[in-house]
């Protein structure tokens, strides 16, 4: 389903790693994790710069608003052994839209992880500029969603660890 609100520029982690990458789920995840897909990477890399650096890894990126055709054909071309989305489900404004993101995560990777930034936490989602969208739901309250796409979905800490 394509998006009325994309919050295409809402990616604002140039500097700063987004915190998945510093979880004690996506640690332990890396273990065994020999391919890792982003789904909504925003336009920086420095979380490509991290897992290469820290892990010797690569990290595909795929996001139809901040990525080229070629990045996210090479993310959607293989099974990753662990995927991400980090603060991307709380900036889409359609439940429809969000389960797309989360099959096609669960169509390309073995194990997501999902973190949300929950904004002011009072489940009232609204448009916050011209093309952004906050969703204000703490991370539980995304938990339904997910298992709706990933059954076995459980929460560690602010992480949601999917699996089939």
């Amino acid at each position: 389903m394509k998006q009325t609100i994309t919050s295409a520029a809402t990616s604002i982690n140039g500097k700063k790693l987004p915190a998945v990458y510093k979880s004690a789920a996506f640690r332990q995840a890396m273990k065994d994790a020999a391919s890792v897909t982003d789904f909504g990477a925003g336009k920086y890399d420095n979380a490509r710069d991290h897992i290469r650096s820290e892990y010797g890894k690569t990290l595909y990126t795929y996001d139809p608003y901040n990525r080229t055709e070629e990045e996210n054909a090479a993310a959607l071309d293989h099974v990753a052994d662990l995927g991400i989305i980090s603060n991307v489900l709380n900036v889409i404004n359609s439940a429809e839209a969000r389960a797309d993101l989360l099959k096609l995560a669960r169509d390309h990777a073995r194990t997501v992880l999902i973190t949300v930034y929950e904004g002011n936490r009072s489940g009232h989602g609204r448009q916050t500029g011209r093309d952004s969208w906050q969703e204000n739901r703490k991370t539980a309250d995304y938990l339904q969603e997910v298992r709706a796409i990933f059954p076995a979905a459980r929460i560690a800490g602010r992480v949601i660890i999917a699996t089939l």
